[in-house]
């Protein structure tokens, strides 16, 4: 399942799941997460999850910045709305965020066997 890491210098603070369609961040209190930030707007940005057009029984994570007053970052660019991809990094206020895509597949090292002559 995709999920944002909240880190602070390499460390991770913090996991929140993109299960539901529409995931809110911002300051207000009924944001899924909530931020106390006064560089974060009430409603700051969004996570949309939606079925991917390529692959059956995968979604794909868009965020959407809500006209918020600082911006929302992705890999240190503005951006009003994005497909995120694994490992991307997200910033919003002086926050910052790491998308997990949850399918990431790690592959075991291929030994190579050379016989000698």
């Amino acid at each position: 399942m995709a999920k944002l890491i909240q880190t602070h210098e390499g460390i991770n603070l913090r996991e929140f799941p993109l299960a539901k369609p529409i995931t809110t961040l911002g300051r207000r209190s009924d944001n899924d997460i909530q931020i106390e930030d006064a560089a974060v707007s009430g409603r700051h940005a969004q996570f949309l999850r939606q079925p991917s057009e390529y692959l059956q029984g995968h979604f794909d994570i868009y965020i959407e910045d809500l006209k918020s007053t600082n911006g929302t970052k992705v890999n240190d660019s503005l951006v009003r709305k994005q497909l995120l991809k694994h490992g991307d990094t997200i910033l919003v206020g002086k926050h910052s965020f790491i998308f997990d895509s949850g399918d990431a597949v790690t592959h075991e090292r291929t030994a190579i066997y050379i016989p000698e002559s």
